[in-house]
């Protein structure tokens, strides 16, 4: 029962994996690993199907610390040691090939950057228009709008204020399912093994940091006792395993009453070698 026969071996990096992504068609395989100059930087693109690797994406410096495809699979976005962000894009199909391709479509350098220390992680909102970034520096700002008809990227800009959590942001997650006031909610994992929760609005008075509301985090003894590495939602609302008439001694009217599609779940994985899973009620939450 746990045994995973090995499949394919991809070979075409220098040295060892730092982190994997995939996307939502479940036929693109995107790896990098570490990194102490460019050569070594690059992401590699591999088919599901063949197992082949596609493209080479070249863009950052150090290591690329996280991946993440949007929901719709027409992004790619990728953070790095270097203290940048790339987002690149999936070309439309040509009558020359039908393998995916995708292009550099914006990204921060030394002058644009709003980082000063490593990006540490990444993550999609859920309708594929904004994604979060977090830091070393204690940062963690939400960038976009994405508009599919921009060619250039020149709107990718912050459009949060930036949210200082005090203590390195190790990782981060946006909720599937949106809040009640269609804010978003979002996951903060620390260096010092805390999870914090917020929520956030697109546009709610930016200059003075009303966009962000802290609605929940976790005490001493849920916290991780090393760096949380990385925070990962339940796809959908609900809580995995619960579909019997008895649940924790409640009876299943009981059960319905409380709506399970008010739940949602969230997986935490750390340096002190645990995972775990905490279920959340988005209307008990501040």
């Amino acid at each position: 029962n746990t045994l995973w026969p090995e499949v394919q071996k991809l070979y075409g990096h220098g040295f060892e994996m730092f982190c994997l992504a995939s996307d939502s068609t479940r036929t693109l395989v995107a790896s990098a690993c570490k990194a102490s100059k460019a050569e070594h930087a690059a992401v590699l693109l591999w088919s599901t199907t063949t197992w082949r690797q596609l493209q080479r994406l070249q863009y950052h410096t150090l290591t690329v610390t996280q991946m993440a495809f949007s929901p719709d699979a027409q992004l790619l976005l990728a953070v790095s040691r270097d203290r940048t962000w790339s987002l690149w894009r999936r070309n439309p199909p040509t009558s020359e090939s039908s393998e995916p391709r995708f292009s550099l479509q914006a990204h921060t350098g030394k002058d644009t950057a709003v980082h000063s220390r490593i990006i540490w992680s990444c993550d999609w909102s859920p309708d594929s228009k904004y994604f979060v970034t977090s830091s070393r520096d204690k940062k963690v700002i939400v960038w976009g709008p994405w508009r599919p008809e921009s060619s250039g990227g020149s709107e990718i800009k912050p459009c949060s204020s930036v949210l200082d959590v005090g203590d390195s942001a190790t990782a981060v997650a946006f909720c599937p399912v949106l809040c009640s006031d269609d804010s978003y909610l979002l996951a903060v994992g620390l260096d010092c093994g805390r999870i914090l929760l917020f929520r956030w609005t697109p546009g709610q008075d930016v200059a003075a940091g009303g966009d962000w509301v802290r609605c929940g985090e976790t005490d001493s003894s849920q916290s991780h006792t090393l760096a949380v590495k990385r925070l990962r939602w339940r796809p959908r609302a609900g809580r995995a395993g619960v579909g019997n008439n008895e649940v924790d001694g409640q009876t299943d009217i009981e059960r319905k009453l409380k709506e399970e599609s008010s739940w949602v779940q969230l997986a935490s994985a750390s340096a002190d070698h645990s995972v775990k899973i905490f279920s959340l009620n988005k209307h008990h939450l501040q």
